[in-house]
């Protein structure tokens, strides 16, 4: 039980549990894990000790590219240390398993997307199912929508998640325009494995 109590002790480790485990071919810096978590600098340095001490995640040394100190305009690479996860941690699989499922349920993920005009359809695959293959995350449908303020709920999400999302963004009359022509776009999403979050279209 020991480990289960420290891994779900805060909403900043599971945001980083998540990170690695969503992306567990991904070496991440102290920069990186800063901007794709969301999580504040002193929760970070804190939480990354835990899941190093249970065996999580373990040092690794990642190259990245940076300006040039000897010559302008030039790019040369630098070792950086960073955290990966890895991948003999004992709980690796059931762990992934749980932190994948939707955590957030229908009416959450809804009123997530409240303020950003008259939204009628929320659909979701991809990492919210686990279905790697899928065309978009969410697909968001509405009349007069605030694209900046759907954004800023991804993006919100994203640090959550641990995942950059893909996403569709539709106007009602397009979507419905593109729904009766069978589009491509539309057909991959709702052809294969999806959840619908909020339908108010009766189209299906």
């Amino acid at each position: 039980m020991e480990i289960l109590e420290k891994l779900f002790g805060s909403s900043a480790r599971v945001k980083l549990m998540r990170l690695f485990l969503m992306n567990p071919e991904d070496i991440f810096d102290r920069k990186e894990m800063l901007r794709r978590s969301k999580v504040s600098g002193d929760a970070l340095g804190r939480e990354l000790r835990l899941l190093k001490d249970i065996g999580l995640v373990k040092p690794r040394v990642v190259v990245k590219m940076f300006p040039s100190k000897r010559k302008r305009g030039d790019m040369e690479k630098r070792k950086v240390n960073g955290f990966g996860l890895d991948p003999r941690f004992p709980f690796l699989v059931p762990l992934r398993a749980l932190v994948t499922e939707i955590a957030l349920g229908k009416e959450d993920l809804s009123a997530r997307f409240r303020n950003v005009g008259n939204v009628k359809l929320i659909v979701v695959a991809g990492v919210f199912i686990d279905e790697a293959d899928s065309r978009v995350d969410i697909l968001i449908v509405g009349d007069k929508l605030k694209r900046k303020n759907i954004e800023g709920v991804l993006r919100r999400l994203e640090a959550e998640l641990g995942k950059e999302l893909t996403y569709g963004i539709l106007e009602t009359p397009e979507f419905e325009y593109r729904f009766g022509i069978y589009d491509k776009f539309i057909r991959d999403i709702l052809d294969y494995p999806h959840l619908v979050v909020l339908n108010k279209l009766n189209l299906f």
